[in-house]
């Protein structure tokens, strides 16, 4: 353990404290102490000590850029990668998707193809997401980027080739166009294989191949050979952590399926993840639909899955054994209608704080079952579908005397459908008591801060239109755990 002195230009080393000048080059300092903890400070190159710790896998200022966390005595532990057993627990680091060319390829004619309601500003959706991700920053939270963590794991060749391959297998069709698409893959440069594959294939794309194929020739409305990923931002739903481990999801939507092996690659290549070594829950190529935005992690015991449109109730047993096997003790199983109004459990529940959730009022009133899972003496799983109200349940989930709820739009009818719409209960604590929802949900916004939560807003008009909120677009890798 190296441990971190707040003073002025000053690392503590072990026992002894080495002093630098505020110009002193960091690379330099790295280098002599042969370490990639670097906690270097000085008002003279902060900004450019944060470039570098983040470029080399470092740490500065006691945020970790790289492999491990701050511990509670202020040292760095190098040995942590995923530590999630909360949703409200102080968050440490997020992994997010700052919105970009893969939004420029809405088009209006296919937008439920691509599971979109609208075509955004992109340029002021990418302004939006900066603000959200100087919240959190400025909240201590290292904010890291998937589109990063996969230009550094491909600069490998033999693992760029590898994406590439299984690309093609996995959304490519035709035998022509599969050596198409690789070839024009495998000409792109390590650093724009994200973009190339997120924006989708274009036949004009095709134009500087050696062997067309059949499909460049044929003539059609629709110009892409491959979908655009314009649902790329919404982190969350394409991988989760619990306890410490990560599951990468078997996406419902034809839509959406590509997306999970940017997380794949990074799962096993990125030092993030452990090069792999981070215990994997669940897979993409399970068979049984599940996504991320379903899965709230109450505490260490226990686990709240929606099932409905996007996760099955096959998936949520094959998740919940493996999470009893890892010592969890209940799961609930939120058995919401299969429609988009329900599309995840965090559209209509989120944890705001110890004894405080926001929810939609199908969540606060029970319109739909509850089920309690626990495992069996047979190896098997005990389901019981438990009669009591939702704040019952989770009074019992929690171990606490009273769970109340800041009811949406206040219980409106009107209200309540008006803000549902712009993602009012899909918000993302950052610590007890203080979270991140949208600004355009004032009458929810108010009563939550009423119940005493802290409110950070963030502008969502351009960001609201892909139908997810905060917690949609953010997929917590670190969390303090809860005392």
């Amino acid at each position: 353990m190296k441990r971190i002195s707040n003073d002025t230009d000053t690392i503590l080393w072990g026992e002894t404290c080495l002093h630098f000048p505020s110009h002193y080059d960091i690379m330099s300092v790295q280098n002599k102490l042969k370490t990639r903890v670097l906690p270097v400070f000085g008002r003279g190159f902060r900004q450019h000590a944060l470039n570098v710790c983040a470029a080399r896998g470092a740490f500065y200022a006691g945020i970790s850029f790289g492999a491990g966390t701050v511990s509670a005595s202020g040292g760095i532990e190098m040995n942590e990668f995923i530590n999630v057993k909360s949703e409200i627990g102080r968050l440490r680091r997020v992994m997010l998707h700052r919105p970009g060319i893969e939004l420029q390829n809405l088009m209006p004619d296919y937008l439920e193809r691509m599971l979109a309601e609208d075509t955004p500003d992109v340029r002021r959706a990418g302004e939006e997401h900066d603000v959200f991700a100087g919240i959190l920053r400025a909240n201590g939270v290292d904010v890291v980027y998937i589109e990063d963590m996969f230009k550094e794991v491909v600069k490998d060749d033999a693992v760029r080739k590898a994406f590439i391959k299984d690309f093609v297998e996995l959304g490519v069709r035709g035998l022509s166009l599969s050596k198409a698409v690789t070839e024009y893959l495998e000409s792109v440069p390590y650093d724009k294989l994200f973009d190339a594959v997120a924006k989708g294939i274009t036949r004009a794309d095709l134009s500087g191949v050696a062997d067309k194929p059949i499909q460049y020739y044929i003539k059609e409305d629709y110009p892409f050979l491959t979908d655009p990923l314009p649902n790329l931002y919404f982190t969350r739903d394409i991988s989760f952590c619990l306890g410490t481990g990560m599951a990468i999801s078997a996406m419902s939507m034809p839509a959406r399926m590509r997306e999970t092996l940017f997380v794949r690659y990074i799962h096993k290549y990125s030092e993030y993840f452990g090069k792999g070594a981070v215990d994997m829950l669940y897979d993409f190529n399970c068979g049984c639909g599940i996504e991320g935005g379903d899965v709230l992690s109450l505490s260490d015991k226990c686990v709240a899955i929606g099932s409905g449109e996007r996760t099955s109730v096959a998936a949520v047993e094959r998740l919940a054994l493996t999470l009893f096997k890892r010592g969890y003790e209940r799961v609930l199983l939120f058995k919401n209608p299969s429609s988009r109004t329900y599309m995840h459990l965090d559209v209509l529940m989120t944890h705001i704080d110890y004894d405080k959730f926001l929810a939609h009022p199908c969540i606060a009133h029970k319109w739909f079952d509850i089920y309690e899972l626990s495992p069996a003496a047979n190896g098997g799983i005990n389901v019981s579908c438990t009669t009591d109200g939702t704040a019952k349940i989770l009074e019992r989930a929690l171990g606490i005397d009273k769970v109340t709820f800041v009811e949406m739009g206040g219980g409106d009818p009107i209200q309540y459908r008006r803000e549902h719409w712009n993602m009012g209960s899909n918000s993302l604590a950052m610590a007890p008591g203080s979270i991140i929802t949208y600004d355009r949900n004032i009458i929810t916004n108010e009563l939550i801060d009423k119940a005493g939560v802290k409110v950070s807003p963030i502008p969502g008009g351009e960001l609201s239109r892909g139908r997810g909120g905060p917690r949609c677009m953010s997929m917590p890798m670190l969390r303090d755990e809860i005392k």
